[in-house]
C-alpha cells in the first residue's frame, strides 16, 4: 500500500488518499471504524488500509465504468460485505445501488452530492461533500486539466465542467490521476507567460521531487491555472490565436491540441 497523504477532518474522521496502479489515486473516508472507498481500482491496497486502521468498510463510490475506478469492487464486495454504489451503468463491477444527479448520500456524518458530469464517459458522476469543501471528480476534473473524451461530446464535458466552476473556490479536489506535471506543462505551452501557471509548475515540481502528492488541488487555483476552467478568459483566447469566443468550440479546440500530445 502507497498511502499518499491523510486529512484529519475533525471528530474522528479522516480522509486517506492512496496511490494505486501507476497513476491513479484512490480515497478512503472513515470514521471511527466505518469506511467507505470512492473509485477503488485495485482492492488489495485498500484492504491493506482497512487492516492496519481497523476500518469496517461499508460503500463503494464508483464514478464511472473504467477498470482502473472499479478493479477492485468485486475483491472488496466479497472480503468486506460492503455494497456497490454508483451511476447506472451494466459496466460497473457489482454495481448494487445506483444513483443520479442532485441526490444526497448520508454516511453519517457524511453527507455526499451526487452531480451527473458526463463526457468522459457516459454517465459518469462526482460525489461533493459541501460541509468539508472536498471533491471527487473521477475523471472529468484533473489538476491542471481534464478528462479525454471517450463516449461524450464537448457540449457535455463543457456543460460538466460549468457544474464544478460554480462550487465554492475552496472546494479541495481530489481526482482520479495525477497527470500534473503534463497538464501544467501543457498550460504553460500555451500561455507561456503566465505568471501563476509558471508559479505552480515550480511548486509541483518541487513536490515532486520531494516524493509528494501534487494532488489535491483547489478550484480557485484551477481557475486560475487551468486551462480547460478559463474558455471564457480572453487572455487565454488571445494566446490560442482564435478568433470565436464560445467557450465549447475553446474548450474543443484545448482538448483537440492536448490529446495530440
Amino acid at each position: 500500500m502507497s498511502l499518499a497523504g491523510k486529512k484529519d477532518l475533525g471528530e474522528g474522521r479522516a480522509l486517506y488518499q492512496i496511490k494505486i496502479l501507476e497513476d491513479n489515486y484512490t480515497y478512503v473516508l472513515a470514521r471511527d471504524r466505518e469506511a467507505f472507498v470512492v473509485d477503488p481500482g485495485d482492492g488489495k491496497p485498500v484492504l491493506a488500509l482497512l487492516e492496519e486502521k481497523k476500518l469496517t468498510l461499508k460503500n463503494i463510490l464508483i464514478t464511472h465504468y473504467h477498470r482502473d475506478h472499479t478493479g477492485g469492487n468485486e475483491c472488496l464486495k466479497q472480503k468486506t460485505g460492503c455494497v456497490v454504489i454508483g451511476p447506472e451503468d451494466e459496466r460497473i463491477p457489482g454495481l448494487q445501488q445506483t444513483i443520479g444527479d442532485k441526490e444526497e448520500l448520508i454516511f453519517a456524518p457524511f453527507f455526499l452530492e451526487v452531480i451527473s458530469t458526463p463526457g468522459h464517459t457516459k454517465p459518469h458522476v462526482i460525489y461533493f461533500l459541501r460541509d468539508l469543501h472536498l471533491l471527487f471528480s473521477g475523471d472529468l476534473l484533473f489538476s491542471g486539466g481534464c478528462g479525454r473524451l471517450f463516449e461524450g461530446t464537448p457540449e457535455q464535458m463543457w456543460h460538466s465542467l460549468e457544474k464544478v466552476l460554480i462550487l465554492p473556490e475552496n472546494t479541495e479536489i481530489y481526482c482520479g490521476h495525477d497527470y500534473t506535471l503534463k497538464n501544467l506543462q501543457f498550460a504553460l505551452a500555451i500561455e507561456p507567460n503566465n505568471e501563476a501557471i509558471q508559479h505552480r509548475l515550480e511548486t509541483v515540481k518541487n513536490l515532486i521531487a520531494e516524493g509528494r502528492s501534487t494532488i489535491p488541488s483547489t478550484l480557485a487555483i484551477e481557475k486560475k491555472t487551468n486551462p480547460f476552467l478559463r474558455v471564457s478568459d480572453p487572455k487565454l483566447q488571445q494566446a490560442l490565436g482564435v478568433s470565436d469566443t464560445d467557450p465549447i468550440t475553446i474548450f474543443t479546440h484545448i482538448r483537440k491540441c492536448r490529446d495530440e500530445i
